[in-house]
């Protein structure tokens, strides 16, 4: 969920198409007359195919779990019947309870939000067949319940994965942008405006609506007032309004809402809130005051001892697992590199504490020197050098591939650090500006974060802070588990690497 965003209210949309040319710039308080051929299918009408589809994929995505797992642990004689039972009950089952976690609502759901849920559905999935083999005394494995789980989470996530690269696909194309009208002619309507531009957000911005001043700061134009709205959304043929809440008065707000629901467009209000994942909000209603509650998350109690608790079971296994790569890649820079195969430094974790962070060498020994005639400040926030000529040959891929961070699994073992949070920054960075970064030492620093799966190195300073701040607020193990598994997904495309 967007932050300056609240769930749509429409039902059903009115007909238009994203592919008819935007209005003329010219400036006019007046409503503009209608296209002279509207389209027959709307935008609307195409994500309900496209969800069409998804239920589909959904189905096969199930019954290819089931069929595939029977052929790897086959039931026999009375646990055959069962589980014939569940093959056919599974395909209605499963898209309800994929709606129920309102995984069809890919329109509005971010990515990390669809995880978690499809995590949810899948488990209450197989607890629900577990119930089901209780009551018919049945006799289904846990090892066959085991490879239901983990295969459907795996069809789920790349059908889900393919459903979203379509979508970014056609909206980048044109096809699935949402023709929209901006409630108010302000600052904030212009803020709107800027956000909704970009194609991937799947928007076509075509005009504003004036609540009292008619003049409009950036070309687009005024197509009447409040007055005007069911009339310009239907000659326009709008499918969604976006309203620039502190710019339109509380009494007539309700006459937006009445005239949205009207003509059959979703409706979107700017909430001038920090983004914040949509589980943590609640619609509360105090007389004639409508409020988001806002759950408060903390790294503290029962959450950390789960969130350490994680950490070291997986930080041992990795370590376990990656240590016959650690000696190999230790050799390899210590014979084509002078000096030692790790490198130490001083980084500062929750509450500012300092500790030794472990890493393989991936510079030559003398440093100073390969920057000689360089000006550089080493003191600015997340610093990173673009082509480093400090680095060695074998440092420059491990720097690729991010190997180089494997040490960093002791760290994690030892408490130092966790698997996700925000990376630790040398002293030095943090001593220079300890206001702005004190923020990001409230939780263990981690060997990846919400920042790294946004872009790593290509991200700024002030970008990157922000995204830090995002995890902390939001903090929660399926969170968790979806920046490790885009993490690997960044690291194996190299986006970012430096």
């Amino acid at each position: 969920m967007r932050s300056d965003s609240l769930p749509d209210v429409g039902r059903s949309p009115a007909e238009g198409d994203a592919s008819l040319p935007l209005p003329g710039t010219e400036r006019s308080s007046h409503p503009v007359s209608a296209p002279e051929s509207p389209p027959v299918t709307s935008t609307r009408e195409r994500f309900r195919r496209l969800t069409l589809a998804l239920v589909i994929a959904d189905v096969l995505c199930i019954l290819g779990t089931l069929l595939l797992v029977d052929s790897l642990t086959p039931e026999t004689g009375e646990a055959r019947g069962h589980f014939l039972l569940v093959l056919a009950l599974a395909p209605i089952a499963w898209v309800a309870i994929l709606h129920a976690f309102h995984l069809y609502d890919g329109e509005h759901l971010p990515p990390w939000e669809e995880f978690r849920g499809i995590i949810s559905a899948i488990t209450v999935g197989v607890v629900l067949i577990i119930v089901g083999s209780f009551w018919w005394d049945a006799s289904l494995s846990r090892t066959w319940l085991g490879w239901t789980w983990l295969f459907a989470l795996l069809f789920e996530l790349f059908a889900r994965r393919v459903f979203r690269w379509y979508v970014r696909h056609a909206k980048r194309a044109g096809r699935l942008t949402l023709r929209t009208l901006i409630i108010g002619t302000g600052r904030e309507a212009g803020r709107i405006r800027n956000a909704l531009s970009a194609p991937v957000r799947g928007y076509e911005p075509v005009g504003y609506v004036a609540v009292s001043d008619p003049a409009s700061a950036d070309g687009l134009p005024v197509m009447g007032s409040l007055n005007d709205l069911e009339r310009v959304i239907l000659d326009q043929n709008i499918e969604c309004v976006f309203v620039a809440s502190t710019e339109v008065p509380m009494n007539e707000t309700s006459e937006v809402f009445r005239a949205c629901r009207r003509a059959g467009v979703h409706v979107r209000a700017s909430t001038n809130l920090p983004e914040i994942l949509m589980t943590r909000f609640a619609v509360q209603v105090v007389e004639d005051v409508t409020a988001l509650s806002v759950r408060p998350v903390r790294l503290t109690g029962t959450r950390a001892l789960v969130k350490r608790s994680v950490d070291l079971l997986l930080g041992a296994i990795g370590f376990l697992v990656a240590l016959p790569f650690l000696v190999l890649i230790g050799l390899a820079i210590r014979l084509t590199s002078r000096g030692p195969a790790l490198f130490r430094q001083q980084r500062v974790t929750k509450d500012g504490r300092l500790f030794t962070m472990v890493k393989f060498r991936t510079m030559v020994t003398d440093p100073e020197r390969a920057l000689q005639g360089k000006l550089i400040d080493l003191s600015q926030p997340f610093f990173k050098l673009t082509d480093d000529p400090r680095l060695t040959r074998v440092g420059r891929v491990l720097r690729a591939l991010s190997l180089d961070e494997l040490p960093q699994l002791w760290n994690v073992v030892k408490g130092d650090m966790s698997l996700v949070g925000p990376r630790p920054l040398p002293v030095d960075q943090v001593e220079a500006h300890p206001e702005l970064l004190a923020p990001r030492h409230e939780v263990r620093a981690g060997m990846t974060g919400w920042w790294q799966v946004h872009g790593r190195s290509d991200v700024d300073y002030e970008r990157a802070l922000k995204l830090d701040i995002f995890y902390i607020e939001n903090w929660s193990l399926t969170l968790d588990l979806y920046i490790i598994l885009k993490t690997i997904g960044a690291i194996l495309a190299r986006r970012g690497a430096r």
